[in-house]
């Protein structure tokens, strides 16, 4: 398939990830929506159920990539999380745009006028703000996209970077006909027998370390034949402990698949990631590492301290000299 512009994302692809693509083409005429690598189990279900309504929607291994003279990134800086297309990405000839949000760092691989970063809590939100505002029109099918992506990446919600456009960006998509009855189908999906007893091992495991302050729950397993949704089972666990940081590391097919997830604002979930060659955003972050489990687990606990920020003491917020009154 020879195509011109290309719009892509991670590998391991979830819902915001997903609705931001299908988001993206509307503002590049003419752009092919690639998926490079695995998607997630409840986006590779959707995407099969209505592939045929999805059009423009095309597997990397059928792009011809010397054609390609535009890439349109969102939801990641990395490009080594690109897989197939990380050739696009570092090709000085392609012309780049990515599109991230809470992203602590930019990429050396695009220019910085062609790189847009919100504080949304979805990225979903932040592409869905334009199409509003340009008054583009969307399908049902595509708006449902959207909720799901503006849903999974927000918690609902619930999530403390959520932002009240991520609620506007719900109202706008139900008004272009989202389907709600999908979301628990897509959203919640259930676990199989080989993850149910992955996740009982991880919970076994689960060890408390200190990191400057802030408590992360570690655990780690090796899984005897490969295992999808690592992310699913750390959302999982993250329920049941209720913790402050978690870092789930799972050993399967000679490599270590590791999760990392944070909810106070202290401690960063890429910067952990980072550790084992990942990387994400500070809230929710990945990576693939090639080493033994144990090797890994110890790397990422020596570098705990590392990943959280340092807190605002009252010296750096107050008025100097305190001025005091007194009791009468």
């Amino acid at each position: 398939m020879r195509v011109e512009t290309v719009v892509a994302t991670h590998i391991n692809t979830d819902f915001d990830a997903f609705g931001a693509m299908l988001a993206a083409r509307h503002l590049y005429p003419g752009a092919v929506v690639c998926l490079a690598g695995s998607l997630n189990r409840n986006v590779r279900e959707f995407y099969r159920l209505h592939a045929d309504e999805l059009d423009f929607v095309a597997e990397a291994s059928r792009l011809e990539l010397d054609a390609v003279r535009r890439l349109i990134v969102v939801e990641t800086m990395h490009a080594s999380r690109l897989g197939e297309l990380e050739p696009l990405a570092l090709d000085p000839t392609v012309d780049k745009v990515v599109f991230d949000h809470h992203a602590a760092e930019r990429p050396d691989w695009a220019s910085p006028e062609n790189v847009v970063v919100s504080e949304d809590g979805a990225l979903t939100t932040t592409l869905v703000g334009v199409l509003a505002e340009r008054e583009l029109q969307v399908s049902p099918l595509e708006a449902t996209a959207f909720v799901l992506g503006i849903h999974e990446d927000t918690g609902s919600l619930t999530h403390a970077t959520t932002t009240q456009r991520d609620a506007e960006a719900l109202g706008w998509c139900l008004r272009h006909g989202a389907e709600q009855e999908l979301l628990g189908r897509f959203l919640h999906t259930p676990l199989g027998e080989a993850e149910r007893d992955l996740l009982s091992t991880l919970l076994d495991s689960l060890e408390a370390h200190d990191a400057s302050g802030v408590e992360v729950l570690v655990a780690s397993a090796a899984a005897p034949e490969y295992v999808e949704g690592i992310s699913n089972l750390a959302h999982k666990l993250v329920d049941i402990t209720d913790c402050a940081g978690l870092a789930v590391l799972v050993e399967m097919d000679g490599r270590v698949f590791a999760v990392t997830r944070s909810r106070v604002p202290e401690l960063d979930a890429a910067t952990l990631a980072a550790v084992l060659g990942g990387g994400g955003h500070a809230q929710a972050a990945s990576a693939i590492y090639r080493g033994p489990l144990d090797e890994g687990r110890r790397r990422l606990v020596q570098h705990l301290d590392e990943a959280v920020r340092e807190p605002a003491r009252a010296r750096d917020v107050m008025s100097k000299p305190a001025r005091t009154v007194g009791p009468d």
